[in-house]
């Protein structure tokens, strides 16, 4: 047995070699020199001319803009629930075999754990009217930006540091749950999210292809580009500062996205989209009798209020766990069900309050998201059924967790050094178990 990074040659020398990467276009550019689809479109071991596609593309011509020269087997599993539909489609753009094996350790058997769900989800799936549910997420993620909007309006007429604190907080929660229209076909509520300095571009790559793929290893940007402030990998090399006082890394929440915003516009990286950051600005100048001085500090505060509860919220969803795979930990096999890989690197927690506006806003049902994250929000809860069940079938471990335990699990994860090793604890225990008998 061994690390897990030993099965990831190339990928695992990022961060001790690859000082380059330090954004998303920095890892996407990565991505197209190393993952072997020669400026096409890699799906497993074919290569595929997706051209003539992209502007016919249901899911919008972005998706394969941003990921042409890539490998996007993952992606494309898992955002096509009816895998034989799309498949056909592909068939038409195939070019040739891939010329180099694939450097992702993730498996889709037919039998495995991933595409046994998603065949049960495809057919539960098939007997709903998702149009429907897809208009509670609208109002959700519509109802707490209009709620920021005239939090605003308030701001800008009462100049109140705490109605800004307030703006802040909500609008957080709302890019929280916008951040589901980013995962969806392109759409104009998934530019929410500029609100608040992100660029959905750049979140397509650090999140969803980066993030939602290779979660919890060092291909993850959400743990790589905080690396070495925020250190969530088990190794001895970690700050003093982050072992002995993991409580105060939320120091840095506030300046994360502001943070992304300025390596993105000294990298040149910036698009139209970017323009929309400033219309908090604008509501706070033409909506009150603001001074210039007055408008910058009130920007300032929602900015760095919603990047802390943003990235809070972000940080103590699932992931960060003790117990959960972090890359540096051991696993049994090097090649692995992908959905198997998602559900090591999440802890299942339990919901208190069985509601859209709660559980939309606080990254909620997240393993099942993570395991089908083309799926509006929505419909996640009429899952949860096949999901038990199939994991039931496959021996996997769905013991809930509360919110305010995952929330300490994060800081825990950032002072562990030591690799867990499932298979050395089971023998541990066994040993005590034959002792005690």
């Amino acid at each position: 047995m061994a690390p897990r990074t030993s099965s990831w040659p190339v990928w695992s020398g990022i961060l001790s070699t690859d000082k380059n990467i330090k954004s998303a276009d920095d890892w996407i550019g990565a991505r197209r020199m190393e993952d072997g689809a020669d400026e096409l479109w890699r799906i497993h071991d074919g290569l595929y001319n997706l051209e003539q596609w992209i502007h016919k593309h249901p899911g919008g011509s972005q998706w394969l803009e941003i990921t042409k020269g890539t490998d996007i087997t993952e992606l494309f599993e898992s955002s096509h629930i009816n895998g034989k539909a799309a498949t056909a489609v592909m068939h038409k753009f195939y070019v040739r075999q891939a010329k180099s094996p694939r450097k992702s350790p993730f498996t889709f058997k037919s039998d495995g754990f991933y595409n046994v769900l998603k065949s049960r989800v495809a057919k539960k799936l098939s007997f709903v009217d998702s149009n429907s549910y897809h208009i509670k997420s609208m109002l959700v993620v519509d109802t707490y930006f209009l709620f920021a909007l005239a939090l605003c309006v308030g701001v800008a007429r009462t100049e109140n540091v705490f109605l800004a604190l307030l703006t802040g907080i909500i609008l957080a929660l709302g890019t929280v749950a916008a951040h589901n229209f980013t995962h969806l076909k392109d759409n104009w509520r998934m530019y929410y999210v500029q609100l608040v300095l992100l660029s959905v571009r750049e979140w397509r790559i650090s999140h969803v292809l980066s993030h939602h793929i290779y979660t919890n290893t060092v291909q993850d940007l959400e743990m790589s580009l905080l690396h070495p402030f925020i250190h969530w990998f088990p190794t001895e090399d970690k700050p003093f500062t982050v072992r002995l006082f993991p409580y105060l890394t939320p120091i840095i929440y506030p300046f994360i996205i502001p943070g992304q915003l300025v390596i993105r516009t000294f990298k040149c990286n910036n698009d139209k989209a970017d323009l929309l950051m400033f219309v908090i600005p604008a509501i706070l100048m033409f909506c009150g009798q603001m001074a210039i001085i007055s408008i910058i500090i009130a920007w300032i505060v929602i900015v760095l209020t919603s990047s802390f509860m943003f990235t809070f919220i972000g940080f103590s969803a699932s992931h960060h766990f003790p117990d959960n795979f972090h890359d540096g930990d051991y696993v049994n096999d090097e090649c692995i069900d992908w959905g198997i890989h998602q559900m090591i690197t999440s802890a299942e927690r339990s919901e208190p309050i069985n509601n859209i506006f709660l559980t939309i806003a606080t990254f909620g049902d997240h393993t099942l998201h993570h395991l089908f994250p083309a799926l509006d929000h929505s419909l996640i809860p009429l899952l949860k059924d096949t999901y038990e069940d199939t994991c039931k079938e496959f021996g996997l471990d769905l013991t809930p967790k509360s919110f305010t335990t995952i929330m300490h699990g994060q800081f825990k994860q950032l002072t562990r050094v030591t690799p867990n090793n499932p298979k050395k604890d089971k023998i541990e225990t066994d040993i005590k178990l034959d002792n005690n008998i």
